[in-house]
């Protein structure tokens, strides 16, 4: 069975137990890191609503990888979003700017969240430092196109899956160099959150690649003069096969200021395939 079959069957799986059960997700990355907040002033599900912040995070994880590469355990991101949605239907837009590294992002995200269902396709485009910005949008080697579905069972336990299908380095090549077909590289993650009385949630999750992904999963890394790097050779090879690569402990409450929402998250990862720990705290502001 490939890949691309397997995900199209895992992705079916999720959709059928949906309509036995009855969370909201908002999708990755985008949607981890975005803030959004509805407009509930009515229950009409065509009902037009949008919601806006920022966050500002010690470093910027991603599938328990810091996107910087920096090696370093505090690289502060900036993270403003900006919502538009209809009923279920959403849009969101999302940046990621560093004042310390040279990694950007920007994040375009169309979603569906409806109760425990929540299914996204987003683009990301990015770049590092002063071609990000110079970069032409419409440059196809700079985007990737993702698909991500996630259902929660009984209000606490989340399922995920995210695939991508387009991106210019998710290929397994032959050992001419030559291209073999695309990678799909995917990722699947399970949490479990639980209340504790009302001074805060604790999420206890476990991700990982459950194949050889080029696009996100790299390989051993190591620190030298400074410089943090892809540490590949004879005796340490790219990672390949089913990989976990996420496992983490978060500790998360919302304050709420009239209609603004000021959430605040101190959490812990360690990344099993590149044997690193991160402490992280991100704290931002929504309305």
């Amino acid at each position: 069975m490939t890949r691309k079959v397997f995900f199209l069957l895992a992705t079916l799986a999720l959709s059928v137990s949906a309509q036995a059960t009855t969370f909201s997700f908002t999708p990755e990355p985008a949607t981890e890191l975005s803030l959004v907040a509805e407009d509930t002033e009515g229950d009409d599900e065509g009902l037009f609503w949008w919601s806006a912040g920022a966050n500002l995070a010690s470093n910027y994880l991603w599938r328990g990888y810091d996107q910087s590469y920096s090696g370093k355990m505090f690289d502060p991101s900036i993270q403003p979003s900006v919502t538009l949605g209809l009923g279920a239907f959403y849009l969101d837009l999302w940046l990621n700017v560093s004042p310390i590294s040279t990694y950007q992002e920007f994040d375009m995200t169309l979603g569906f969240d409806y109760e425990n269902l929540s299914i996204t396709v987003y683009d990301v485009w990015c770049g590092m430092g002063k071609e990000f910005w110079t970069n032409n949008f419409l440059d196809g080697n700079n985007h990737n196109l993702t698909a991500t579905i996630d259902y929660t069972f009984f209000d606490r336990l989340r399922l995920h899956w995210g695939t991508t299908f387009i991106h210019s380095a998710d290929w397994l090549y032959n050992e001419d160099g030559s291209r073999k077909r695309r990678a799909f590289s995917s990722y699947f993650e399970v949490a479990y959150t639980q209340p504790v009385k009302e001074l805060f949630d604790i999420t206890f999750t476990a991700g990982a690649s459950p194949w050889t992904g080029p696009f996100w999963t790299a390989g051993p890394q190591i620190v030298e003069d400074g410089e943090y790097f892809l540490d590949y050779n004879a005796e340490n090879p790219p990672v390949t096969g089913f990989n976990v690569t996420n496992l983490n402990v978060t500790l998360s409450r919302d304050f709420e200021v009239g209609r603004v929402t000021f959430p605040v998250q101190l959490g812990y990862t360690f990344n099993p395939t590149t044997k690193r720990h991160y402490a992280l705290l991100k704290t931002g502001f929504s309305f």
